[in-house]
């Protein structure tokens, strides 16, 4: 503790802040970050900035240790917004709803249903994102969010069993978010278009003109973004990786090859 806080009387605004970093496992990080700013805003000004530098260094740590995986940390920020205490509450509410969610209720008895169960929460890969949406969606405070809803629509087209169907809703319900994917997140796509055999579709999900509003990756830039995610998977098989343990599937590098060949030519 610096010099001096004591006797300013700061140690208590402190206090709760340190706590974080003992009950991080246990869920209460929001709660006792929320507490320590309420009473940073009652001290002085020079005090309360250097105890919030700290502060977000500290849930920022919490959010790292929580939730190791960037991609999942992109995902948690795309449907619950960029304030990572937010995050870190809203995650408490679908780790509630996973472990109150009994095995009957998981969307019937759809592959794609038992597919998700079988994954990590915090989790990387297509099928971690899609379990993270369905359990947003069972909240009602996030079920009617926007990134959520598109997400769901994106489950309901994986989930369709008539082969063209699913290839068409998918490119309906990608061309939704198309304006939101960046060279990270891309790899989802890619994941979901693999799993229902449309890797060739991939521009018309994703290359969206600028006249509807919605946006969307170029051609070049879409391209760009796969010879990327090529040299990752060559480096890191693992990566292209989804589903759960014992039954995941696996993109890989040369799978991207020929749609990667018509955005060349």
């Amino acid at each position: 503790m610096p010099s001096g806080w004591q006797q300013q009387g700061v140690w208590s605004l402190w206090q709760p802040i340190c706590e974080i970093v003992v009950l991080r496992e246990v869920g209460w990080s929001c709660v006792y970050f929320a507490a320590a700013l309420g009473r940073l805003r009652a001290a002085g000004r020079g005090v309360a900035a250097d105890l919030s530098t700290h502060a977000r260094v500290i849930i920022d740590e919490v959010l790292t240790t929580s939730v190791p995986d960037p991609l999942a940390r992109l995902h948690y920020e795309e449907m619950f917004g960029s304030c990572v205490p937010g995050i870190l509450l809203r995650r408490r509410w679908l780790l509630e709803i996973d472990s109150a969610t009994q095995h009957h209720q998981w969307r019937a008895e759809s592959s794609v249903a038992r597919l998700m169960q079988g994954v990590n929460l915090d989790g990387g890969d297509f099928f971690c994102s899609l379990r993270r949406a369905y359990l947003a969606a069972q909240v009602p405070s996030l079920a009617k969010s926007v990134v959520v809803v598109h997400w769901m629509h994106i489950l309901g087209a994986v989930e369709e069993q008539d082969p063209v169907q699913a290839k068409w809703m998918s490119q309906q319900a990608w061309r939704e978010v198309a304006s939101s994917i960046t060279a990270e997140t891309v790899l989802w796509c890619v994941q979901s278009a693999h799993f229902i055999d449309d890797l060739s579709g991939l521009p018309f999900w994703l290359v969206v003109g600028g006249e509807d509003g919605r946006g969307g990756p170029t051609r070049s830039l879409l391209l760009a973004w796969l010879e990327s995610l090529v040299c990752k998977l060559e480096s890191r098989p693992a990566l292209g990786k989804y589903g759960p343990e014992g039954n995941s599937s696996q993109v890989r590098a040369r799978h991207l090859s020929k749609v990667m060949a018509e955005l060349r030519a």
